[in-house]
């Protein structure tokens, strides 16, 4: 007698339903030990990561059985009997966008043909996407469990919309220009704009989504390295809000004596997306070229990437996102001094991995994060070459400092002999969470002006977006301080 194989996805089940339990124990307590309140805050990161991994695997065995048994249905899609099966349109993803922009977002299945139709848009997209866009967006789609994102992908990804996005940038902005299916396109588009705005006051356009750099920025080719090893979260909301935990504590009990409560003390964290932006000027002539709208694209990716890299790591909270260093830097506990005054030293290396706790050195797979500077400084403590200090792995991999993978950060100190510098940083950045609120905005600005209040003959656009970023564990976290003294 055979027995048949259990699911990955079961056994991620089990995982979650273990974590859950013990989550929800320690929840009971009412005042957690210190011990108490880490576990905690370590189960909160292995509950979200386990989530994701279940989520990806019940929808690729859903894809699987449905590939396996699905049948053709009205219309050329198939589908199969399961709940929640995310299956590729075969019709028009762009199809009928009225009943998109009106879809009940708290009906079940009007949202899984929200999604499956933005995974045939991402499909079609592949001209336009690289494979790691085309990746990141569509895993965007499969956590997207409300709907909102598969709308704005659908109705600012069709041919009609992107026509309708070049006619703007080339006419200035003036929606009275366009007519037919393009107009009908940047009707919903703008509807569905107005409904996501924050200010009512707010104006322009939204960037198609294979243009978007809320949806489709990569860590490919990007000088940041903060997204790349940090909790990513994508919103439709003004705010996202979470909980967390300083941990849990256990101690030793003699017979017959009363347990400790040991209750975990849960924040609630909360990000809210702040407003950056990005200003495109140039000649009449070259805003009205015909590729201009290509090339806009890249460009606001590339300064959304330069803005952010500096704000992810020292940004100060106040109409920004909040830097790591920052937010690391602000809890006494979090931060090493130096080992002599005004100096940088092996010693002060081996001293930062050490004073990060063992759950979090050990089993969180931390990463460090220097400037390029302090990098080349670091390498050179290694005289001996030991693989144990410094490691290159080559094939792409990011070179290894005492175990753990080391990252650039431009924005980070490279002051090694200044008092207050904090050059090196190390930690489980999972807990270090980037907040995207989705689409980014156009405004069109007619007549720029010089310093003396005459035209320049230049026009230009005004682009802007939301993202925000704080550290929701300082204790994941250890921050090198050169002491003055």
């Amino acid at each position: 007698m055979t027995t048949k194989r259990k699911k990955k996805s079961d056994k991620l089940k089990e995982q979650l339903e273990a974590i859950r339990s013990e989550l929800l124990e320690l929840d009971e307590v009412e005042e957690p030990t210190e011990e108490q309140a880490e576990r905690a805050t370590e189960l909160l990161g292995e509950f979200d990561t386990t989530q994701d991994a279940y989520t990806e695997q019940v929808d690729h065995e859903k894809r699987v059985e449905a590939v396996r048994a699905a049948s053709l249905v009205e219309g050329g899609q198939e589908r199969s009997s399961g709940p929640d099966v995310l299956i590729k349109s075969r019709t028009n993803p762009y199809e009928n966008l009225e009943s998109v922009r009106g879809a009940n977002l708290h009906d079940r299945n009007a949202v899984g043909d929200l999604r499956s139709r933005a995974l045939t848009a991402i499909d079609e997209a592949g001209e336009e996407l690289t494979a790691d866009q085309q990746e990141r967006a569509e895993r965007l789609i499969r956590g997207d469990r409300r709907g909102r994102i598969a709308q704005h992908i659908l109705l600012t990804g069709s041919p009609e919309y992107a026509r309708a996005f070049e006619s703007l940038l080339a006419n200035s902005g003036n929606p009275a220009l366009l007519d037919g299916d393009e107009l009908d396109a940047y009707k919903l588009a703008e509807a569905h704009r107005r409904a996501m705005t924050l200010t009512d006051a707010a104006g322009g356009f939204l960037v198609p989504f294979t243009l978007d750099p809320t949806i489709i920025l990569t860590n490919a080719g990007s000088a940041n390295p903060f997204r790349q090893i940090s909790t990513v979260r994508t919103i439709t909301t003004d705010t996202w809000n979470g909980v967390s935990s300083a941990g849990v504590t256990a101690g030793w009990l003699d017979e017959a004596d009363e347990v400790t409560d040991n209750s975990p003390t849960f924040g609630q964290p909360s990000i809210k997306p702040e407003k950056a932006a990005a200003w495109v000027q140039g000649s009449f002539e070259v805003l009205a070229d015909s590729g201009f709208a290509a090339e806009v694209g890249p460009l606001l990716a590339d300064a959304k990437d330069n803005l952010e890299a500096a704000a992810f790591a020292t940004g100060d909270g106040t109409g920004k996102p909040k830097g790591v260093v920052t937010a690391v830097g602000a809890v006494s506990g979090s931060v090493v001094q130096s080992a002599a005054a005004l100096s940088y030293t092996v010693d002060d290396v081996y001293a930062l991995d050490a004073a990060l706790p063992p759950r979090h050195r050990n089993t969180a797979n931390p990463s460090w994060v220097a400037s390029k500077a302090t990098i080349n400084a670091t390498r050179q403590f290694d005289d001996s070459g030991g693989s144990s200090f410094w490691a290159n792995l080559g094939m792409g991999q990011p070179e290894q400092l005492l175990g753990a993978p080391i990252y650039e950060s431009s924005s980070m100190s490279s002051a090694l002999t200044t008092g207050a510098s904090k050059p090196l940083l190390v930690g489980d950045f999972r807990q270090f969470y980037i907040v995207d609120r989705v689409g980014m905005t156009m405004v069109y600005e007619p007549l720029v002006k010089g310093a003396n209040g005459r035209p320049t003959g230049e026009a230009g656009w005004f682009c802007y977006w939301r993202v925000g970023s704080d550290v929701v564990n300082p204790d994941a976290f250890r921050l090198l301080n050169i002491k003055a003294t």
